[in-house]
């Protein structure tokens, strides 16, 4: 079979075996081609597959090192970096989409240096910084939903033994910028738990000081209300959802009653 998706929809059916005799390293070249293709059941088979492969081993670890460079490049994460509205974020939101099952390959074959380490961090926090395309689902095109994304690979990121306390809060940091400085999309499909998650990871390690976590906290009553509509209730929408989602997960935990106290002095201020 010479046509991609079909060869995917036949290994799918096959529970994922890989074809014997097949080029695994040519095929996952074409499925990394096609990462951001405009068709959604595409797009979901590449996924699907290379997720399986990954989190079963059924990769060396050569080749998912050569996965996490092409994935990180200048070509993939960010390719068009900064245009929104058009079909170049589904190249960038199933790129970062990948992050996470790096971590978990990693986690039994240890083939990450401290140098991948770094370099994942600081791309994934420049991808979140600058994807300006905050779009969830596309009528035709399916899944964009590149805020979810990164927000998984932060949560993963957030997760790794390898991070420090420095790195913890930079997490945080890009997360809070995001937000604060987002007034043209609503997040509808979900992104403020996603982001919830992320930080509630970073926060759950205990690793930074309650007193810079309730600094950030704070930081929140910051929104750039300007008296314009819509703009002032998208800001102030995703702010409420993001902080009620962090509260809730917090409910959860032990010892984080002084933080949620904090969210819900926050949340009350909202209201006036």
């Amino acid at each position: 079979m010479n046509n991609i998706k079909e060869l995917l929809i036949s290994i799918s059916d096959h529970n994922y075996q890989i074809p014997e005799e097949s080029n695994l390293r040519l095929i996952i070249a074409k499925m990394i081609q096609q990462i951001g293709t405009v068709d959604s059941e595409l797009r979901e088979l590449i996924y699907a597959a290379l997720a399986r492969w990954m989190i079963d081993h059924s990769l060396d670890g050569d080749l998912v090192k050569q996965i996490t460079n092409l994935i990180l490049d200048d070509n993939h994460l960010f390719f068009r970096i900064g245009n929104s509205d058009d079909d170049t974020v589904f190249t960038r939101s199933f790129s970062v989409l990948f992050i996470p099952l790096i971590f978990i390959y990693n986690q039994k074959s240890n083939i990450l240096t401290e140098t991948d380490y770094e370099e994942i961090y600081t791309k994934v926090i420049r991808y979140f910084n600058f994807e300006e395309d905050l779009r969830g689902y596309i009528l035709h095109k399916g899944w964009a939903h590149a805020i979810a994304h990164a927000a998984d690979a932060l949560e993963s990121i957030a997760a790794s033994s390898y991070y420090s306390e420095h790195h913890l809060f930079g997490i945080l940091e890009v997360i809070q910028q995001k937000t604060l400085n987002n007034n043209k999309y609503y997040y509808m499909d979900n992104e403020d738990d996603r982001l919830a998650r992320a930080v509630v990871q970073v926060i759950s390690k205990k690793m930074i000081k309650n007193d810079l976590l309730i600094n950030w906290i704070q930081q929140f009553k910051k929104i750039k209300i300007e008296g314009k509509l819509p703009e002032d209730n998208i800001i102030r929408g995703n702010t409420k959802n993001f902080l009620r989602s962090i509260y809730f997960k917090l409910l959860k935990l032990d010892s984080f009653e002084e933080l949620t106290n904090e969210i819900i002095i926050i949340l009350n201020d909202f209201q006036k």
